[in-house]
């Protein structure tokens, strides 16, 4: 089962801090947007909500096992297939906040702003690793996962053809400047690598998730 914490009480204290930083960080970082529609349709937004239920519901999960099994044990976690493709669009979404969004001015900064995408970030990798069994997420699951990328770009570009005075932040009408597709020129490739690192992601995760089970050690000894 990998790096799995066998203290169901301590796995509950970390999901708890974990969502109470969401929690603590989420509104104030969605009242810095043009408006509360204009954040609603930012990327980061979005995975931060999928992400806080998810961890509201882990909490809940975990609550629930700690009663009935006691202290020490693997916690109960989220459905795998769902859990693993949201942690990491959690993971995405904090590092491109962190990296290029805030630094380039294209979304809010600030303490909050900064609170909510690295919880989002460090959060879901922290449940992911130490918290959460590995080894049973297909790959052919992963083509699920890529059903939310696709709708928010069809989106992304509706969005700026239905409101085309509608800013999310500041006067930047796209959630990422790359995928602007009324000024860049290259926005097929844009694109290409969008879908492209998104896709590698997931699949770099699930084989992790295998690594981390032992899953091709076994294979291996098998052979």
């Amino acid at each position: 089962m990998g790096m799995v914490l066998r203290n169901r009480l301590v796995a509950l204290l970390i999901r708890l801090t974990i969502l109470i930083l969401y929690l603590v960080s989420y509104g104030p970082y969605l009242a810095q947007f043009n408006s509360l529609w204009a954040g609603l349709g930012h990327f980061c937004v979005e995975i931060g909500v999928v992400a806080m239920i998810v961890m509201m519901l882990e909490v809940i999960f975990n609550l629930i096992d700690l009663i009935r099994h006691g202290v020490f044990g693997v916690p109960a976690g989220p459905y795998m297939p769902i859990g693993l493709i949201t942690n990491v669009f959690a993971f995405l979404a904090g590092t491109i906040y962190l990296t290029y969004l805030m630094p380039g001015g294209y979304a809010p900064a600030g303490t909050f702003a900064i609170m909510f995408n690295a919880t989002l970030l460090v959060g879901p990798l922290i449940d992911w690793l130490f918290l959460e069994e590995k080894g049973t997420v297909r790959f052919g699951l992963l083509f699920n996962g890529m059903l939310f990328p696709i709708l928010y770009h069809i989106f992304g570009y509706f969005r700026t053809v239905i409101w085309d005075d509608a800013p999310i932040f500041g006067t930047h009408m796209y959630a990422f400047p790359f995928l602007d597709y009324t000024n860049n020129p290259h926005i097929v490739a844009a694109s290409f690598a969008y879908f492209g690192v998104i896709l590698a992601s997931l699949v770099l995760a699930v084989f992790l998730n295998d690594v981390l089970a032992g899953k091709y050690a076994r294979v291996k000894a098998e052979e």
